[in-house]
């Protein structure tokens, strides 16, 4: 037959196409495979990244919070500072500071 040879190149043709098909089918299978890993990963990324940003916020809140009773007490040392140097405790202005001499009648 004249198309015996044309016909064996044909099956080949369509066997290598087949095996080649196989081989992209298992391609599409791992790479389905990988891309449902990577977008698990992704979310847990994003679930870590929620997370910090949370103990983010609180650690700035805790840290403000710090530094306001900070910033109080200064103010009320000052005060304190402020308001002895004019009275004592019991609310009289001091005498003349006394430097460790004493001065004698």
């Amino acid at each position: 037959m004249e198309y015996e040879e044309d016909l064996k190149k044909l099956e080949s043709n369509v066997e290598k196409m087949l095996n080649n098909l196989d081989s992209v089918q298992d391609e599409k299978i791992r790479l389905q495979a990988d891309l449902a890993r990577l977008e698990q990963d992704k979310e847990e990324l994003e679930e870590q990244v929620r997370c910090m940003k949370e103990e983010k916020k609180s650690i700035l809140q805790r840290v403000s919070g710090l530094l306001g009773s900070i910033e109080k007490w200064e103010k009320s040392a000052v005060v304190e500072a402020g308001s002895s140097s004019v009275t004592n405790k019991l609310g009289k202005a001091p005498s003349e500071p006394v430097q460790g001499v004493l001065i004698g009648n």
